[in-house]
């Protein structure tokens, strides 16, 4: 976080971590001040929960994870992203999904076509006209 910056190193699903399908989709992405001070605040509510549940929490390199420090799976992210879309009153949508606006902002915003192709993970700039 010190660098504003995330690193994709590996993919997860329901059918547990792998490594991502391309070359390409290994990537370091930038992030905004507001991500950053967003993910810090979440780190002091993990280090709370793991002061209050003590031997109960499970230590992760995860990001995300439960109050416990359980890892969130599929189904616990679909579900604080259907909760977040219901409260706002937005169409459904899931975490897939939210490639394809990020990618209209940024090209909206003036982005060049690789630099968002790049930051998606895609192998080739003609998967991006898929979201076009």
């Amino acid at each position: 976080m010190d660098e504003n910056t995330i690193s994709i190193t590996k993919s997860k699903s329901n059918y547990g971590v792998k490594e991502p399908k391309t070359s390409s989709s290994y990537r370091t992405i930038s992030i905004d001040n507001t991500l950053v001070k967003e993910m810090k605040e979440y780190q002091t509510w993990q280090e709370k929960n793991k002061e209050k549940h003590g031997f109960n929490y499970v230590e992760t390199n995860y990001v995300i994870t439960t109050w416990n420090g359980t890892p969130m799976g599929c189904f616990d992210v679909n579900k604080v992203i259907s909760t977040i879309v219901e409260k706002a009153n937005l169409p459904k949508i899931n975490p897939h999904g939210l490639r394809h606006p990020h990618a209209i902002m940024m090209l909206e915003s003036g982005n060049d076509r690789k630099i968002v192709s790049d930051r998606l993970g895609h192998s080739s700039l003609n998967t991006l006209e898929s979201y076009l």
